[in-house]
């Protein structure tokens, strides 16, 4: 990377290291583009919105990053935590019931459950019930059919089967030292003012999705490995190949969407995460401000990876 690129680099805050030869991606990234390219979105978003963005392989530092050491709000994104240590706590039983959780689901004043309606707790009951630790893991995250309810509860019914939101910060924060500041406060769709919000900072999501396209999170056998790998894959893309991602949304205050997975892509993986947060809605309204935050989110994740993507094969040649 030549000097007026790090100096330019530098100047918009974005973090750059030095590289080492045998590694060429970095060097073929243009940091100050991507900068301007992410301050341009960012602008023309204006209301205030916040962002924090991290791209870069399976493992060291960033090949791009901006502001990666901000908790923010996770919404549903804090989900792979979870995801990693219910698989983890239950290895050798995923098709057994999830235990420990019968008496929050019989439980109308649970906090897991008591701030959905009667009827939503009956469905959640209908759903979720005998339940195995694989099939709660997969509509939690959102990889089997369920309505936004039962998607929510699933997460709730996992915390309760991890010993409640202070166990399962403790559980996540002893799996890696990245994990330090990653904080489960409250049960999925409850106030979020009550407790404080689930959040994390960038890096600590990135982190995340490196040791799992990496394969080498501590702690976890294969066969949790390919279990957590078959609950994050989506849609694979023709160009990019196989992605693995969780998103999170979040319309209440501040109004919240993540971006966060990886692609498995024929020249190595390519992690990406993208946090934005809008204190509260701007003149247009409550949806149409979501809406708009949502395109930006994406806006913000294309840009990256696309970047990250040129990196990869202009460095492969």
């Amino acid at each position: 990377m030549s000097w007026r690129v790090l100096v330019a680099a530098l100047c918009l805050g974005v973090t750059v290291r030095a590289q080492p030869a045998s590694r060429p991606v970095r060097a073929s990234l243009d940091v100050a583009k991507v900068a301007s390219d992410v301050d341009a979105t960012l602008d023309a978003h204006a209301e205030g919105v916040a962002a924090s963005l991290w791209m870069g392989g399976a493992e060291g530092e960033a090949w791009f990053s901006r502001d990666i050491d901000t908790p923010r709000p996770t919404a549903s994104a804090i989900k792979t935590f979870y995801l990693v240590e219910l698989y983890a706590r239950f290895a050798g039983a995923l098709d057994k019931p999830l235990p420990g959780v019968d008496g929050a689901l019989a439980d109308d004043a649970h906090p897991s459950i008591s701030h959905f309606t009667a009827e939503q707790r009956a469905e959640v009951r209908r759903e979720l019930t005998a339940a195995t630790v694989r099939h709660v893991g997969l509509v939690m995250m959102g990889s089997a059919p369920a309505s936004n309810i039962v998607y929510n509860a699933a997460a709730n019914l996992v915390t309760v089967a991890l010993g409640g939101p202070e166990a399962l910060t403790a559980a996540i924060r002893r799996r890696d030292p990245a994990f330090a500041a990653v904080a489960a406060r409250r049960y999925m769709l409850r106030n979020r003012g009550e407790r404080g919000d689930n959040d994390a900072p960038a890096r600590a999501l990135a982190v995340l999705y490196q040791r799992l396209a990496s394969r080498r999170l501590a702690g976890i056998d294969t066969a949790s490995m390919d279990a957590m790998h078959e609950a994050l894959r989506r849609r694979d893309d023709p160009v990019l190949g196989r992605h693995y991602d969780k998103a999170g949304d979040l319309d209440s205050d501040p109004l919240t969407m993540v971006r966060a997975g990886w692609y498995d892509t024929g020249r190595g993986p390519l992690v990406y995460v993208v946090m934005t947060m809008q204190p509260r809605p701007g003149a247009a309204g409550r949806e149409a401000s979501t809406e708009k935050l949502g395109k930006t989110a994406e806006a913000l994740a294309n840009t990256i990876v696309q970047a990250g993507w040129a990196s990869l094969t202009s460095s492969t040649r």
